[in-house]
């Protein structure tokens, strides 16, 4: 499953957006980080913290744990 794994650098265009969600919504830091990471490389987030469903424009799947 590693090797389907890759990393993502830090960036400004990442630190801008995680500012953005931060004041937006009122999320904690790793949660708008873990959401800008998402919504940068356009790849749904698999969670079952019900507090990402809030931020508009990530497709967020919610289970239902």
């Amino acid at each position: 499953m590693l090797s389907t794994c890759f990393k993502i650098e830090h960036s400004q265009t990442l630190s801008n957006l995680t500012i953005q969600i931060r004041r937006k919504h009122g999320v904690k830091l790793p949660d708008a980080i873990i959401a800008a990471s998402a919504l940068l490389i356009n790849l749904p987030l698999i969670t079952g913290d019900t507090n990402f469903g809030k931020i508009e424009g990530l497709n967020a799947l919610i289970l239902d744990v």
